[in-house]
């Protein structure tokens, strides 16, 4: 069976410029869609940054004996110990837990998966030879591959994956005097890889379980994993109390709260890890919404390349001076979208940000012209 193909097209110049010319509408969308992204990326940090101030002002801290009629609806912080008795049972697998709050299956199956990389050569006069190769390979895969979109499907096709990853709660979870719904335990990064012995048709090997050779799988094979929560293991909550158990906590300007881990941990610690996930993600969007700029600049540009690659060295120049000139325009933009969100959610900030752009700009330019040339003095002129 092959596993490697490779095929080569061709595109002539004038199909390959009404091609470009589509960036003209495509570009300014992406830019447009970036604007917005970057926007309300800002304003959801704002958000987050004032709705986890306000938490603070107002958690309230309870006793791991049960909910007071008093802090009813109130932002609550509990400590304790989590316990269950009931089992938990993985009927997909046919396996049984005990003593666990909490469980978390990975659920893995051994599948092909399409690898499709694409070359492309400029040709004199403008056209292109694109030559693409589609390489084949098996490997483990949490997620369903389907093989029907693949280019070369015969003899890699993939089964239906029969089960997926997903978390179990034990019935009767407490912690202490509270109850301890699904929700509450889903926010909970369970550690404790849990090995029982394996149920008729799988193998444990490691802290794995395989229905089929874990030494040499085959497609198809499945491979689960398992993490838990102990019965007795201490965890904290901060949330809203909502008759005897959690829910989320909706702040004053609409930031929604719910937060557990396991350990000792108080009310501060879980609000200032909460904010330092919120920054990075805020970063991760400024720099997708930067990126997408980017392209859309590009894309808009790009008939520039296209037509200069009716001769190939000119059209790799003018291709990258194109990415330049995108580069230019995306970056100070996506700042300046920034600057004037936080004008708008926070103006004391943003009005900073402005001032700080401009501050920069002026600098680079009396940087650029001090290092300019002077130009010689004038000759006198000469008398007739």
């Amino acid at each position: 069976m092959t596993d490697h193909f490779t095929e080569t097209s061709s595109q002539g110049f004038g199909s390959r410029l009404a091609n470009s010319f589509a960036g003209l509408l495509i570009g300014p969308l992406l830019v447009i869609g970036a604007i917005v992204l970057l926007w309300w990326n800002e304003g959801r940090a704002v958000q987050a940054i004032v709705g986890l101030k306000d938490a603070a002002s107002q958690v309230v801290e309870a006793e791991a004996s049960g909910p007071s009629p008093a802090n009813a609806n109130k932002l609550i912080h509990v400590v304790g110990a989590a316990t269950a008795q009931a089992p938990i049972q993985d009927t997909d697998v046919g396996i049984t837990f005990t003593d666990q709050v909490g469980v978390a299956r990975t659920v893995e199956m051994y599948q092909w998966k399409e690898t499709k990389k694409e070359e492309t050569n400029e040709n004199l006069g403008g056209g292109t030879t694109t030559t693409t190769t589609y390489d084949y390979s098996r490997e483990w895969s949490d997620e369903p591959i389907k093989s029907s979109e693949f280019k070369h499907p015969d003899g890699h096709e993939n089964p239906e994956m029969p089960f997926r990853s997903k978390r179990f709660a034990a019935s009767d979870a407490k912690l202490g005097g509270w109850q301890l719904d699904a929700g509450t335990l889903a926010r909970i990064n369970y550690s404790q890889a849990l090995m029982p012995s394996a149920p008729t048709g799988w193998t444990l090997n490691g802290d794995n379980y395989y229905r089929g050779d874990a030494s040499s799988p085959k497609v198809g094979d499945m491979r689960v994993r398992y993490v838990g929560l102990p019965s007795g293991a201490t965890i904290s909550v901060l949330a809203m109390q909502t008759g005897e158990g959690f829910s989320v906590f909706t702040t004053k300007n609409g930031y929604q709260l719910e937060l557990a881990a396991v350990g000792d941990h108080t009310a501060a610690e879980l609000i200032e890890n909460k904010r330092k996930a919120e920054a990075v993600l805020t970063w991760i969007l400024r720099g997708v919404g930067t990126l997408v700029m980017f392209v859309g600049f590009a894309v808009f540009l790009a008939p520039l390349s296209t037509m200069a690659a009716v001769i190939p060295l000119l059209g790799g120049v003018v291709r990258g001076a194109v990415g330049l000139v995108a580069l230019a325009l995306a970056v100070p933009l996506s700042i300046l979208v920034i600057a004037f969100a936080w004008l708008a959610f926070r103006p004391l900030i943003g009005g900073a940000l402005i001032l700080l752009a401009l501050a920069v700009g002026y600098g680079l330019w009396r940087w650029r012209k001090a290092r300019a040339p002077a130009l010689p003095p004038a000759a006198p002129a000469q008398a007739g």
